[in-house]
Parts: structure tokens; C-alpha cells; sequence
């Protein structure tokens, strides 16, 4: 297994909640959050720490 090393060691993602309330007016679509693991698994394959 090949590790890709990061320029930095950790970062911080911040999303806002407009992103995750998705197309409802109001709160978090569960829709949008189950999503986003799927879009942050690249970033996971890193040495680099993330968080939400």
C-alpha cells in the first residue's frame, strides 16, 4: 500500500450549514450528510487529520 503524504498535518473543513440544508428550507438534509464521508474519503487516504 502506497501512503500519500500531505503538506499539512491537519485541517479543518468548514461547511456551511446553507450547503447542508440542501434544497429544504431550513436544517440539515439528511441527504446531504450521509454524502459527505463520500466526498471527503479521498482526502482520508492522506497522513493528513481532518475534521468537520
Amino acid at each position: 500500500m502506497t501512503e500519500t503524504f500531505a503538506r499539512y498535518k491537519r485541517v479543518l473543513l468548514k461547511v456551511s450549514g446553507e450547503a447542508l440544508m440542501g434544497d429544504g428550507s431550513f436544517g440539515i438534509e439528511p441527504q446531504v450528510s450521509r454524502r459527505l464521508p463520500t466526498m471527503l474519503r479521498p482526502s482520508h487516504a492522506t497522513v493528513c487529520r481532518s475534521a468537520l
